[in-house]
């Protein structure tokens, strides 16, 4: 039994003490679906992008090992840059005197699954709460299963809670209780989770016993589950011990460790009682993602051999760079990734805030249904300018899950494709409110992930953006179409020069536009705001924006603006209701321009579906969609 904490705990590596001596780079970002692989070398002294290859995350059958795909994907950066990186199945380094090889090798890994985390003894709905802010930035799914005599002395005797033994609905009688204790071990053998989190502080109405309770069913489930899975397992394999992380009340430590003893590993983490105490926790399941996930995927150990450092998951090399940004610009930053199987939300303000947010099993490709589900056809449906029948989506869906790989071919599969990336923003976004007491306002919203880089138009982009997003007063858009800022982070704790120029030379080059969103009480079909343009040339231009609508007022990338704003007086722009604001600084244009969407917030689309189609036709033909 072991009770040291983990060390790692999903901070990634420490800083290399020779990053000033790095040349070249290569870093692969490992997804779900497909792996991407960049190299980074000096230009004219800065660090800058040489070349990118994408190929398939060969995890799954037949190939059973992730550095075929990142093989795969050097292998076109070889072909690009006429440099040769790979010999006999290794990454050649450092950097030969003809140009072959690299200095440094890095990985992020977002394949290979979410960590099945199960909490155990007093759940509350406030315990559940401070559990999901512990994971909120990690990837790891959370299930709860309050212990039996936690469940029922939290609800009356006399009310019935569910089909007992018999198929009845019996009350919580011993009976009832001892059929809930059944039912939450087969739960357990269903889940086969990485680890469990027992909480607690034995101050309620059941006392300490769901934390002796907790500990009862880890013997129980981690004895059903060896027997589970000894018909699989090799003659003479060891039995499997599920990590433990005590949450609970410190005054039973000595107990639960006693009572676990030969049975579960156990890491004391500090006592879950309040938002302030969830970072013990969350580094714990952070380490606890490094050794039981990433470690296990196929491959692992020859790419473990090939990294200058560990493999970093790739949300944690997102929130490093998002931080970094937001302290660094003195800004509001928030940064959304939506992928094939999770997406995520970082939002880092400028007084140290910090709201991380992954969404495991969200996203656009083999979690697509897993979107409908929870959703439903209607809400993927509404953002659609034509006519769908719910047979035709999940058609549409079940050849996605099949085939993730493929990429949209006509305008009909592409909305359809970015329909569902509205909706797992949303979900996501919906799930960042959840598991925080604070909202930041985005003065910068910076985007990534295959659905959005590779939209055939800026304004396709834009839309799912600000229709998911719902941003409000003056706020920039920043497309990653390059896909490098999930990496950036990892690469930042061996070469930071290398981080920041390349953030800044290739990553955030992709600016959108400026985006102005009023709110408050718009007045219906009049005008809610009036713009002022003075171009850096002396061009002067004013636009009136009608409630409802969304305009583009040209302002191209490397154009600068002088903007005044008058609202009605009922809108705000967020200087409060009516009251007019002039930007102190110039605005920057962008690929689609200037934006002004005075569609309301929060955003409501009409009822009846032909109204609703002609809006939305008319948003995107705005936009440039």
């Amino acid at each position: 039994m072991s009770t040291q904490p983990y060390t790692e705990g999903g901070r990634g590596p420490k800083p290399s003490s020779n990053s000033t001596s790095v040349a070249s780079l290569l870093v692969a970002d490992c997804g779900t679906v497909f792996t991407k692989v960049s190299l980074f070398g000096k230009v004219e002294g800065q660090y800058r992008l040489m070349a990118r290859g994408e190929a398939p995350t060969t995890i799954a059958p037949p190939y059973e090992d992730i550095t075929k795909g990142i093989i795969q994907a050097i292998n076109i950066i070889e072909f690009i840059t006429g440099r040769l990186f790979i010999s006999e199945g290794r990454i050649i380094s450092p950097e030969q005197s003809n140009g072959d090889g690299v200095d440094v090798f890095i990985s992020t890994i977002s394949a290979g699954g979410p960590l099945r985390l199960v909490v155990l003894g007093a759940v509350d709905a406030a315990m559940e709460q401070l559990a999901a802010q512990a994971a909120s930035g990690l990837y790891a799914e959370i299930y709860s299963l309050p212990s039996p005599s936690q469940v029922a002395t939290s609800a009356p005797v006399s009310v019935s809670v569910g089909a007992g033994p018999s198929g009845a609905e019996d009350p919580w009688t011993t009976e009832r209780v001892a059929f809930e204790w059944e039912r939450q071990i087969e739960r357990i053998r269903e889940l086969q989770p990485h680890a469990t989190l027992i909480v607690g502080m034995a101050n309620g109405p059941a006392g300490s016993t769901p934390l002796q309770e907790a500990c009862q069913l880890v013997i129980k489930a981690t004895a059903e589950l060896n027997k589970q899975n000894s018909a699989s397992a090799p003659t003479g394999a060891a039995s499997r011990q599920v990590a433990v992380l005590y949450a609970g009340a410190p005054q039973y430590v000595e107990a639960v460790q006693h009572m676990l003893q030969g049975t579960a590993t156990v890491t004391l983490v500090d006592p879950l009682v309040s938002p302030q105490h969830v970072g013990s926790t969350s580094i714990a399941i952070g380490g606890l993602y490094e050794r039981d996930v990433i470690q296990h995927i196929p491959g692992y150990s020859r790419l473990h051999s090939w990294c200058s450092s560990a493999p970093v998951p790739t949300a944690t090399s997102l929130s490093s760079l998002v931080r970094f940004l937001a302290q660094h610009y003195t800004m509001n930053v928030t940064a959304v990734d939506v992928g094939g199987a999770n997406t995520t939300l970082m939002m880092a303000g400028e007084g140290g805030e910090f709201i991380p947010t992954v969404n495991c099993g969200v996203g656009v490709g083999p979690s697509l249904e897993t979107v409908l589900q929870q959703v439903g056809v209607q809400r993927v449906a509404r953002w659609l300018p034509f006519d769908i029948t719910e047979d035709e989506l999940r058609q549409y869906v079940l050849n996605h899950m099949l085939h993730p790989h493929v990429v949209p071919t006509n305008q009909r599969d592409l909305q359809i494709t970015h329909a569902f990336a509205r909706e797992a923003i949303i979900l996501t976004a919906e799930n960042a409110r959840g598991n925080s007491q604070q909202w930041l306002d985005a003065d910068l919203i910076l985007a990534t992930g295959g659905v959005l880089a590779h939209a055939p138009k800026y304004g396709q982009a834009a839309l799912v953006l600000l229709d998911a997003l719902q941003p409000r007063g003056v706020t920039s858009l920043v497309l990653d179409r390059t896909m490098l800022i999930t990496q950036l982070g990892a690469v930042a704790t061996v070469a930071p020069i290398a981080a920041v120029q390349v953030n800044e030379n290739d990553a955030v080059t992709h600016r959108l536009g400026t985006c102005v969103i009023p709110f408050g009480k718009l007045p219906q079909d009049e005008v809610a705001l009036r713009v002022g343009i003075e171009y850096t040339s002396g061009r002067q231009v004013t636009v009136d924006v009608k409630s409802g609508s969304i305009e583009v007022i040209p302002l191209r990338t490397n154009e600068q603006a002088l903007l005044s704003l008058f609202p009605a007086p009922t809108v705000d722009v967020g200087l409060g209701p009516g009251e007019r604001a002039r930007a102190a600084e110039e605005i920057d244009g962008g690929l689609v321009g200037l934006i002004i969407d005075a569609r309301g917030r929060p955003l409501v689309l009409p009822d009846e579906a032909k109204e609703r189609q002609n809006r939305l036709s008319l948003w995107m033909q705005a936009i440039g969609a």
